[in-house]
């Protein structure tokens, strides 16, 4: 009796391997199909009119948010220094 478990446990876990690599396979097989329909690699990146559109909808111009909501810029900042030099002993 315990070697006809053992068998059958054996086979199961054959059957799960060979289940999963046809799985695998199929996998495989439907993304070189999709890939053989492309034209392009990479993913698809939306056209400009796509884009305008989107931002249309969403209220707002293709380079960002309404500029009249950004806070002014003050005049009296001073301008940026550049960072002091690193000096090496």
């Amino acid at each position: 009796m315990n070697s006809q478990r053992t068998r059958f446990a054996k086979r199961e876990r054959e059957m799960k391997l060979k289940d999963k690599a046809r799985a695998k396979a199929e996998r495989k097989a439907a993304r070189k199909a999709e890939a053989a329909t492309r034209t392009t690699h990479g993913p698809e990146i939306a056209t400009a009119e796509a884009a305008d559109a989107l931002a249309a909808d969403a209220g707002q111009s293709a380079q960002g948010p309404d500029a009249s909501l950004a806070p002014p810029a003050s005049p009296t900042a001073p301008p940026a220094s550049p960072t002091a030099p690193i000096r090496s002993r």
